[in-house]
Formats: C-alpha cells, sequence, structure tokens
C-alpha cells in the first residue's frame, strides 16, 4: 500500500466533501493506521492535507456510531467511564478523537450512558464493557469526586509505546504523561496500559528490574526507562490490572 493508493482511498470515501476520520477510513478500507503512520505521515490530519482537503474540510461531523466506537475504546483503555479531563487529554493525543461537545450533543450522561449499553448489546465486541458502564455514578456529586480523584489517587505505573520503543514509568497524570512524550517524539505516542497502584515507584522498579535486559540505551532515551518488548512481554504487563 503506497502512498498514492491511500490518497485515492481517502477521495473515495469522502462524503459530502467532508473527509472521514481514521477509524472510518479503517473501517472502510481496511487500511489500518500503522499502513499509514511513521511511513507516510505522523498525524492523520496530514495526510488528509496532502489529500488536498483544507482544515475546514475534514473538521467532520461524528456520526453516532464511530463516536460511540470511539468511546467505548478509551473505556476498554481505562477500565472505567473517562472524565472531562480524560476525554480532553485523549483528544489531545489524538485530533481525531470527539471532543466533549459531540458528546454533550447526544444527551446527559445518564442518556449518554444507556445508550452505550444498547450499543454494546448490538455489538459483541464491546459486551464486556457492559458492567463498567452499569458501575458508572451519573450524579453530578460523584462525577464530582471522580473528578478530584484523578489528581489525588495514589498513581499508575505506566507503559507508552514511542520512538519504536516501549517506556515504563510512574506517575499520578497519566494522560498529561502520555501528551508530553507524544510532544517530544515525531510520530506521536500511544498508551499501553496503566497499572493503578498505590506504590508507583516501587511497581515500577518491579518492572523496571523485569524487564532489565531490553533496556535501551541511545538518544533521547531517559536512562533506564525505555525497553525493546515483545510482544508476550507487553502482553503480560497488560495483564496486571492493579496493585493496591
Amino acid at each position: 500500500m503506497d502512498k498514492q493508493q491511500i490518497i485515492n482511498e481517502i477521495h473515495r470515501t469522502a462524503i459530502n466533501g467532508k473527509a472521514a476520520g481514521y477509524r472510518r477510513f479503517a473501517a472502510e478500507t481496511s487500511i489500518k493506521v500503522n499502513d499509514w503512520r511513521g511511513r507516510y505521515w505522523a498525524r492523520w490530519s496530514d495526510a488528509l492535507q496532502e489529500a488536498g482537503y483544507s482544515q475546514n474540510e475534514w473538521k467532520f461531523t461524528h456520526d453516532e456510531s464511530f463516536l460511540f466506537d470511539c468511546l467505548l475504546g478509551l473505556v476498554r483503555k481505562l477500565q472505567k467511564y473517562p472524565t472531562q479531563a480524560e476525554i480532553k487529554l485523549e483528544r489531545r493525543i489524538d485530533p481525531n478523537f470527539p471532543g466533549l461537545r459531540a458528546l454533550r450533543n447526544r444527551g446527559s450522561k445518564a442518556e449518554l450512558i444507556g445508550k452505550l449499553l444498547n450499543y454494546c448489546q448490538s455489538h459483541q465486541e464491546f459486551a464486556d464493557l457492559t458492567e463498567i458502564l452499569r458501575a458508572t455514578p451519573v450524579d453530578q456529586e460523584a462525577d464530582a469526586v471522580a473528578e478530584e480523584g484523578d489528581a489525588t489517587s495514589a498513581g499508575y505505573v505506566y507503559l507508552i509505546c514511542a520512538q519504536n520503543a516501549y517506556k515504563v514509568g510512574c506517575t499520578r497524570a497519566p494522560y498529561r504523561r502520555v501528551a508530553e512524550i507524544a510532544n517530544q517524539s515525531a510520530n506521536g505516542a500511544e498508551l499501553i496500559h496503566l497499572i493503578p497502584t498505590d506504590d508507583p515507584e516501587g511497581i515500577e522498579k518491579y518492572w523496571h528490574n523485569r524487564f532489565d535486559e531490553k533496556r535501551i540505551e541511545g538518544i533521547n532515551k531517559q536512562s533506564g526507562e525505555w525497553f525493546k518488548l515483545s510482544k508476550d512481554e507487553i502482553k503480560a504487563f497488560k495483564r496486571r490490572k492493579g496493585f493496591m
């Protein structure tokens, strides 16, 4: 799949002069993000601009299925319903992710969760998220506590992919950390997994020791935090859901 073929498909999948977001594009063409990101363009917006679309033309209106796919993908990544701050940070990492206004246009939080539950029933790939959605508080007081909890929780150990390597670190603001690393990398960064824990430094040290033989030392790599990991090692990290 070369660059011109992808550009031709961008034109083919545009609707009423509006280019597709990369998720709908992938669904309709089977051209995955890895087929273009880091090979031809750093961002989907760069691809659309090269295809001849202005910013006004590729800021498309999200259809409901695209919005639900994005939001449920974030629920799966967080293993909880995202706060407003987490949605804003996800959009900062991925400009194609729907913003808060697009979500609010679908109703209140309670109404949106109800729609997501119905969507999960008809899309079995999201069936595992129904329990998370049902357990999500929808009153304003609970939301305020959840937002505050993001800043005061013990912390997280994260696995981030960037610069063709994997970074294992700890933080109390994981999405801000991803954004910082993404801004330092020409091809952005992807959050692979978070482990919530009341001992972030200790759990970080465990994984650093476990992956010791895979450490990368070099330009733009902080000593001891970057690794060249196999698929099995990544799966092992992702199996850990929390240490409290």
